[in-house]
């Protein structure tokens, strides 16, 4: 499985609330309440600006956790990432060990695919909050965005423990497990997912991945075609088709079908190795090298994330694993 495949439909069930804590009572707190009303007064009038500068204010004068929860709502509402996590940070250092700020800095992060800056706010959350399954479902998405599948089984499968048959957490546990080539254990995952959600893309895709995986490409096949007719451009479904061609010889079309998985998903490492495979049959010396380079390269990459990790002290649970 490569490193985003998939994860778009996971992300999208991440809301980016950027819910405030409750404001505490201060000798300022008139003031600072003063100051965040007009803030809203003008935000409902349409004045973005103004009120990001009203609750910039409110955050410098006040040390306000609650401006900067407001204001970095509004940045990230406005595409603006690496605003929104610069002033998350700063209420970070304010409550360290507040929830809803943790929260939002993980959803804001998992939004601008940066899966580090997720992780080192989540890995804190789920021991802050252990019963949230929300905390582990996230951890386990960021940390198939950086790449790290056995520490993001573990916290999926323990997001699946604290609230079973949820969709979204089911399809990135099989594909979590995909990726660690357990197709036999991902298999009956998705089908629990399409048995409540029968024209769920994502967990078509990622079961018709599980099934070739097993050698069983009339399967494969049927599913990914079936995602297919919903989403011409899906990754996975494009990846499994061009695996299952490359078995029954069918290099060229293979070759097609791969070269539309790597334009959907860039990333991929399992792509260009495969599209190296096609291109090698078809006797394209050039094009086989150029893929296997990429593979090569996407592969470094992966590892050197999963090296962070390791070095920043991320991802305890592939350690407690080895």
């Amino acid at each position: 499985m490569s490193l985003f495949t998939g994860l778009p439909g996971l992300l999208a069930g991440i809301l980016v609330s950027l819910a405030p804590p409750q404001p505490s009572q201060t000798p300022d707190a008139g003031a600072r309440e003063r100051v965040l009303e007009r803030a809203a007064e003008e935000l409902q009038a349409g004045r973005r600006a103004e009120a990001k500068a009203l609750l910039a204010s409110a955050a410098d004068r006040f040390t306000s956790v609650r401006a900067l929860m407001q204001l970095a709502r509004l940045q990230s509402g406005d595409g603006d990432a690496a605003g929104a996590l610069a002033t998350l940070s700063r209420a970070r250092a304010l409550a360290p060990n507040t929830e809803e700020v943790l929260s939002a800095i993980a959803q804001v992060a998992m939004a601008a695919r940066a899966p580090m800056q997720a992780i080192v706010a989540l890995e804190p959350l789920t021991r802050l909050a252990p019963r949230v399954a929300q905390h582990h479902y996230m951890l386990g998405v960021a940390l198939m965005q950086a790449g790290d599948m056995p520490a993001a089984v573990e916290a999926l499968q323990q997001a699946d423990r604290l609230q079973p048959a949820h969709n979204l957490t089911s399809i990135a546990l099989g594909i979590a497990l995909n990726s660690r080539k357990m197709f036999d254990d991902a298999r009956p995952v998705l089908l629990s997912v399409l048995e409540r959600e029968p024209d769920n893309v994502e967990a078509l895709a990622a079961l018709a991945e599980a099934e070739e995986g097993l050698g069983e490409l009339d399967a494969a096949s049927i599913h990914a075609a079936r995602a297919l007719a919903a989403a011409p451009g899906h990754p996975t479904a494009n990846l499994v088709v061009g695996m299952v061609l490359m078995k029954r010889d069918r290099y060229s079309d293979a070759r097609d079908a791969l070269e539309r998985a790597a334009a959907a998903d860039a990333e991929s490492p399992k792509v260009y190795y495969q599209l190296s495979l096609a291109f090698a049959r078809l006797g394209d010396d050039e094009g086989a090298t150029r893929n296997r380079q990429l593979y090569q390269e996407k592969l470094r990459a992966m590892e050197a994330r999963i090296i962070e990790l390791r070095g920043a002290g991320l991802s305890p649970r592939a350690e407690r694993r080895r």
